[in-house]
């Protein structure tokens, strides 16, 4: 009996101790658990509190940033249509008419220059007059290359007061030279569409060439001058038609130019004093230059309210 209690004393004892040692364990990784906690806790909060704060920052930068924007001057370009008025905005103009003219004329300042350029001194055979396929002799300096014109005075260009501007020279054939000797060379005519004749002037042919199409603009300096003549001797003018003025380049006058023609108003009698009254001068047209000289321009009338004449007056467009 006292055995069996001995024992029961024993395993009570050990449970007690066993009890006790559980208890502490427990105690002891809860303690560690809310350890831990409380470090993840504050961990979190210190990325919550970051997180505000870098948050913050980019709402400040946004609202500078936006009110930067605000003050600046941003000029937004974009592509617009000029417009001009009526009588500048003149459509591009194909000049066939002025590139067929241009092979048939040009200009020498004077009869002196004249008398410098080679000239045809005799026909084969010693013939007077020649025509396609036959052979020219040339006195003076003729180019070994290239194309030649052969060219006939024509009458000369005067101002309205008489003062020579320029001798016009129509083109009769073109020719190719073939050898020299001394200052004679010989030539073969390769087309003529009038004979060919001794004294005709023999030229290389101009190396100006026309833009297919030109956009027309007014002159930079104000010019006044007249239409001195009318190549083929016309004396009333249309829309289309080549004419000759008395301004050039020295009068600042360049391939493009468009200026205005003034017709002279008549001159009527006053019917009360009889006395002869000039009525003011009205718009007829305009014409663009297409080759200017020195003192003489050859310009195409691209408008024509009314038949021109030489003697008309000619330009800077009136506003």
């Amino acid at each position: 009996m006292m055995g069996h209690y001995n024992m029961l004393s024993t395993f009570l004892g050990m449970r007690t101790r066993y009890a006790q040692g559980f208890s502490s364990n427990l105690i002891i990784a809860l303690m560690h658990f809310i350890g831990e906690s409380r470090m993840a806790l504050k961990q979190h909060a210190y990325r919550l509190a970051l997180s505000g704060l870098l948050m913050s920052a980019v709402m400040l930068l946004s609202v500078d940033a936006a009110a930067w924007e605000r003050d600046q001057s941003v000029i937004k370009l974009s592509p617009q249509v000029r417009t001009l008025p009526h009588r500048e905005a003149v459509e591009p103009i194909v000049l066939e008419e002025a590139r067929a003219f241009l092979r048939e004329h040009r200009v020498v300042d004077d009869a002196e220059a004249l008398q410098a350029l080679a000239y045809v001194v005799a026909g084969d055979d010693r013939r007077l007059i020649s025509g396609a396929g036959d052979r020219l002799y040339v006195r003076g300096d003729v180019p070994h290359h290239g194309q030649l014109g052969i060219y006939r005075q024509s009458e000369p260009y005067l101002a309205m007061d008489g003062t020579p501007l320029g001798l016009e020279l129509i083109n009769v054939g073109i020719a190719r030279h073939v050898s020299s000797e001394g200052d004679i060379a010989q030539l073969d005519v390769v087309s003529s569409h009038q004979e060919v004749r001794v004294n005709d002037i023999v030229l290389p042919l101009e190396e100006r060439e026309l833009s297919r199409e030109f956009l027309p603009r007014a002159p930079l300096n104000a010019v006044e001058g007249h239409v001195i003549a009318v190549p083929g001797g016309v004396r009333f003018i249309g829309r289309f038609q080549i004419v000759a003025l008395d301004l050039g380049t020295l009068d600042g006058l360049q391939a493009g130019h468009v200026l205005q023609v003034n017709q002279q108003g008549e001159l009527i009698n006053d019917p009360r004093t009889q006395e002869l009254v000039q009525l003011p001068s009205s718009e007829a047209g305009t014409v663009m230059v297409f080759k200017p000289y020195d003192r003489v321009s050859y310009a195409l009338v691209t408008q024509a309210s009314r038949m021109l004449e030489v003697g008309d007056e000619v330009g800077s467009a009136t506003k």
